[in-house]
Order: structure tokens, then sequence, then C-alpha cells
């Protein structure tokens, strides 16, 4: 098991041995290089990730043919078009690597019995769900509230990877 895996979940969700043999049995380890694509507009996303080493963007493409930035993924952090993950449904977005990148993978099936046989793993769902719509819900406000220029002055001052 990836100890900064471990260390994420536990961050999260204090979870026992058990739990993690249950996660450890659903991983399967990914690798992209710089500038390819994890996830495109019209695939159905099957996955949750974690990103051990690399930086993803997540974009998509406005009818101008404009790249428009959604969120970064650090290295160490979960990826999910959390969306699109749920409902089944094709993506809207890209994931694209910005550094050569690697990292674990967890498909939805694996993901649903882990809820079904550990009320710890169900209980970090949620968890996790909240933390998402809490980062969604800081979006809208952004832009609702603020100006472009606010906006990226946030972003600079509370995401290191504009630190590198």
């Amino acid at each position: 098991m990836n100890k900064a895996l471990k260390e994420s979940v536990n961050a999260i969700m204090p979870m026992t041995d058990d739990d993690f043999a249950l996660l450890d049995a659903m991983t399967s380890p990914f690798s992209l290089p710089k500038g390819q694509t994890l996830l495109e507009p019209g695939r159905v996303y099957h996955y949750i990730y974690f990103l051990t080493h690399g930086l993803f963007r997540m974009y998509y493409v406005d009818p101008d043919g404009r790249e428009i930035n959604y969120r970064f993924a650090l290295e160490n952090n979960f990826m999910v078009d959390f969306q699109g993950f749920l409902s089944r449904k094709p993506a809207h977005y890209y994931w694209q690597a910005m550094e050569n990148a690697r990292g674990v993978a967890f498909n939805y099936d694996d993901v649903q019995q882990a809820y079904q046989r550990s009320r710890n793993w169900e209980r970090f769902g949620r968890l996790m769900a909240e933390q998402v719509y809490q980062q969604v819900n800081e979006r809208n406000e952004l832009l609702q509230f603020l100006s472009p220029e606010q906006r990226y002055l946030h972003v600079v001052a509370t995401h290191s990877i504009y630190e590198w």
C-alpha cells in the first residue's frame, strides 16, 4: 500500500487494517506521460484516481475553441470528475498530465463493493462527497462574486502549484 495514499485516506477518515486490505485489493496502478489525457469529453468515467506523482489539469473547451482550466490535481491527492463518476454519463472535461504522472485507480464497481462491505468506506465516501460539494460551491461563489483578476489572485494564494 502506498504510504501517501494511506495517509491521505486516514486524514479524511481513520481506517482499520481490514479496511485498508479492501482498498489494496481494489487498486490498479496507472501511469501517463506528460501531455497525454486521462479523460476526454464523451467518455464515461469509471475511475477515481489517486495521484502519487505528477500534476494534472482539468479543463474544457468553450464554444470559441479556448481551453478553460477548471481545476488542478496535485500529487498525493484524489482526482475525479465526480458528476460523471456518479451518474455514469459521459464526461465534459479533459484531464491532462502536466508532468509524467503515476498513481492508482479505483474502479466504480469496486468502490461500490467497498461501501457495501465496510461502514468505514461508506462514511469515507460521504466525507469525500461533502468535500467535493464544498469545492464546487466555493468555485461557484468565486465566479459569482469576484472579478477574473481577484479569482486568479485567490488561486495563486491558495494553491501551491504556482510555487514551482
